[in-house]
């Protein structure tokens, strides 16, 4: 364990908040740990048919567009279980049915207190897409072979994505 001695705020945003934190180490040693803080996030695969609802949007941090299973941040003090149902509506339009927990991810262990949880869930009734004003992003349907098929070709890196398609290719 490391016991945090100190902590200075560095940056607090919209989104992150990052801290230099000084902390003990268990030998009696100082460091300094810099931390991104996030409230969390939601991933769903969203079942259509026989197909999945996938998002492509340009992601600002990456430099290029990203194809990923529908997800948003968790807003602060929001259950994940309210916020997932929230995000299938604003990204894809649909409300989600039959949803189901398959646990979560920390994808930035390193660095960041981001978790991720992960659901599935069947797609319902149609209600229109209810995008945030600065979120632009075009909706697409595949197969988990077809989803499967573009992880292994390197076409599909995001991590949320490749956890969940793990988990839904064997529920």
């Amino acid at each position: 364990m490391e016991k945090q001695i100190s902590r200075q705020e560095i940056y607090k945003g919209k989104v992150i908040h990052v801290v230099k934190d000084e902390v003990e180490l268990d030998d009696g040693s100082k460091t300094i740990r810099e931390v991104v803080l996030h409230n969390g996030g939601v991933c769903i695969g969203l079942k259509h048919g026989d197909k999945y609802f996938m998002v492509k949007q340009y992601r600002y941090a990456t430099g290029k567009e990203m194809l990923e299973f529908p997800a948003g941040k968790i807003e602060l003090n929001e259950n994940p279980d309210e916020a997932i149902l929230r995000e299938a509506i604003e990204e894809t339009g649909f409300k989600a049915k039959n949803v189901r927990k398959f646990g979560s991810i920390i994808p930035t262990c390193g660095y960041c207190s981001e978790r991720i949880y992960l659901y599935t869930g069947e797609a319902d009734e149609y209600m229109g897409q209810n995008l945030d004003e600065d979120e632009r992003l075009n909706v697409f349907e595949y197969t988990l072979e077809e989803i499967k098929q573009m992880i292994i070709d390197g076409k599909i890196d995001d991590s949320k994505t490749i956890a969940l398609m793990y988990r839904l290719e064997n529920e």
